[in-house]
């Protein structure tokens, strides 16, 4: 074996055996597996309802707030009725009520004075007194009267400044020490909580109010400049002669 000459040498001979073997035993070659890529129109389709099930949910509460405006609004005018259809009770109530209220004042004040008790209590009884006529003379609605009292005491055409007037006259009468004097004070109390609670509870009366408080500023003020031109004639009369 050393000196032979193998047999794929010699003359003739067929491709070397090892390049056959190479050639017929490679295998066949794998295919790539393929990519599947995703339909993007796939995707599209459902998102389409979503946002038209929020368009349709839009839709819903925007009818349901609609409504419940429609239905306060209806609830706000049928108690505006309401409230305007009672107002005028309500105001001849508490009138009468500062009225009855006015007079007790008066009444208890006096019984005081003629007691003749101490001078604290004998000045506090001629202020109660006073008081309680201007009140009564505040709730007759005379625009005479109205604009005097207008003139000399604003304080009364003030919801607060007024309740303010009855607790001070509540705590003269208190001060009384007797029966009258503890029911007085009680009832005028109650009468400033309820003027109050009316100018609350009825925004109507209060705009009246104030409607008639302009008038009275108004008539207030065309009684001053008449009284400033009396005295402009005056002194230029009396500047002549």
């Amino acid at each position: 074996m050393d000196g032979a000459t193998p047999s794929w040498l010699e003359e003739g001979s067929g491709s070397a055996p090892a390049a056959e073997a190479t050639t017929t035993d490679l295998p066949p070659p794998v295919a790539a597996p393929a990519v599947e890529t995703p339909a993007p129109s796939a995707a599209a389709p459902a998102r389409a309802p979503a946002v038209q099930t929020d368009n349709v949910a839009a839709t819903i509460l925007g009818a349901a707030g609609t409504r419940a405006n429609a239905s306060a609004e209806a609830e706000a005018a049928a108690q505006a009725a309401a409230d305007e259809k009672d107002l005028p009770r309500v105001i001849l109530f508490m009138r009468v009520l500062n009225m009855a209220a006015a007079i007790l004042l008066v009444t208890t004040s006096i019984l005081m004075l003629v007691q003749i008790p101490h001078i604290s209590v004998w000045v506090s009884a001629i202020y109660a007194s006073f008081g309680g006529i201007l009140v009564c003379c505040l709730e007759t609605q005379l625009k005479f009267v109205r604009t005097i009292i207008a003139m000399n005491f604003g304080f009364l055409f003030n919801s607060v400044y007024r309740f303010l007037f009855y607790c001070l006259m509540a705590s003269v009468t208190w001060s009384y020490k007797n029966l009258l004097g503890y029911i007085t004070a009680i009832t005028l109390a109650c009468v400033a909580v309820f003027n109050t609670f009316v100018l609350c509870r009825y925004p109507a009366y209060r705009k009246m109010r104030e409607k008639v408080a302009a008038e009275e500023d108004q008539r207030i003020q065309a009684k001053i400049n008449q009284q400033v031109r009396k005295q402009a004639i005056g002194q230029m009369g009396w500047g002549k002669s």
